[in-house]
């Protein structure tokens, strides 16, 4: 199931789903359930899968060697997998890893904001000030986060949850930037004029 000699398409199914799944176990092994939990944060503060979909690609995963599924007595009538990384998976995740990323952004706040004035101004601006709020509250809960983390030594490269802070740094910056943005879009939309675009919005106003 790998790519043939000259291709440097992914492996197996090539998508990103598999890839974020085999990173999740390296944080040891899991089941389906256990795996949709761990996507919530930080993870989830970026990139997203539905429950339904992640089944189907550990099925390949398995499939293609690359986690080993292990069964066991369940809490109801359906056994419990438990999905672990193998060295081959883990050695196909650092390939992946180190390869240069696909930028393909998607992001219907942003979409909406391409034709703004065709719609009631007053409408957006009250749509954009809900998601500059919306982005304050995300700043507020995640840098509380991180200092948590700082405080059990996450922030050290040597550190097994490292990931973790550096993605949720990156989630920070993002709401911080983001909950800017839409505020001075706001601010244009309702005054009609335009205005300066100010600093990043501190934590917890």
């Amino acid at each position: 199931m790998r790519a043939r000699d000259g291709d440097d398409s992914a492996s197996v199914s090539g998508s990103a789903l598999g890839y974020a799944l085999l990173s999740l176990l390296t944080r040891g092994p899991a089941t389906g359930y256990q795996l949709t939990q761990r996507m919530k944060s930080p993870i989830g503060h970026f990139w997203t899968a539905k429950h339904s979909q992640i089944y189907p690609e550990l099925a390949r995963l398995a499939a293609a060697t690359w986690v080993e599924l292990a069964e066991g007595a369940g809490p109801g009538p359906r056994a419990k997998k438990t999905y672990t990384l193998t060295p081959a998976g883990l050695a196909a995740l650092g390939e992946w890893l180190v390869r240069p990323p696909v930028v393909a952004p998607r992001s219907e706040t942003v979409l909406k904001a391409y034709a703004a004035n065709s719609a009631d101004p007053v409408a957006m601006a009250d749509l954009y000030a809900r998601i500059a709020a919306r982005q304050r509250d995300l700043l507020d809960e995640w840098e509380q986060e991180a200092a948590m983390l700082r405080g059990t030594g996450h922030d050290r490269p040597d550190h097994p949850g490292f990931g973790n802070y550096a993605v949720l740094l990156m989630g920070i910056e993002s709401a911080r930037a983001t909950g800017a943005w839409a505020q001075w879009l706001a601010t244009c939309l309702r005054t009609g004029r335009a205005a300066a675009f100010g600093d990043p919005i501190p934590s917890g106003t």
